[in-house]
């Protein structure tokens, strides 16, 4: 029985590591478009520290408050002003939907709908083939959280509300990335 047990630990020990070892180590090479139809290459995120926060449809409330939650933070640290130009920011959050499933012919009504909800100013890019579930896993209901640095290397991955461990680990790094 303690040998079967023994085996059953590591084993799952071995699984565990090797889905961890099989998570890409940098942000994948994604084209995404917003709501508006602009479109996003991860490659043009090199030389900024990327927050990538994504999740299913119906976590978008919880995705939008990650993000204001982070801006709100790195606001009062000083890390950027509100008025600073988003390109000249040492940081981008960005918020995406996992849009997987839905025909590329409804897409269209998709954007319309989903364009009313999404603050001006801001951008809700729409993964229509769930790139980065696929490539990083999820934590649904919850939102998950990719932070990756400047070298667009993926240093973090968390799931969760914007509140307790997962914010907090979210913060330590930034503190780290962007003093």
């Amino acid at each position: 029985m303690v040998r079967a047990l023994t085996g059953l630990l590591l084993l799952l020990t071995f699984t565990h590591l090797a889905l961890a070892a099989a998570r890409p180590t940098a942000l994948p090479d994604l084209t995404l478009q917003d709501q508006e139809g602009r479109t996003l290459q991860f490659a043009a995120l090199r030389g900024r520290v990327a927050i990538i926060v994504y999740g299913g449809r119906a976590g978008v409330d919880e995705h939008s408050a990650w993000g204001k939650r982070l801006d709100t933070e790195l606001r009062q640290r000083g890390v950027y002003r509100a008025e600073d130009a988003e390109a000249e920011r040492p940081v981008r959050i960005l918020a995406v939907a996992e849009m997987g499933g839905i025909p590329e012919v409804f897409r269209g009504m998709i954007r319309a709908g989903v364009r009313p909800g999404v603050e001006k100013g801001y951008s809700l890019w729409l993964d229509w083939e769930d790139r980065m579930t696929r490539a990083f896993g999820a934590h649904e209901p919850h939102s998950t959280v990719l932070v990756a640095d400047r070298e667009g290397t993926v240093l973090l991955v968390v799931g969760g509300p914007p509140t307790g461990a997962p914010l907090q680990s979210v913060l330590d790094l930034l503190r780290r990335l962007l003093p």
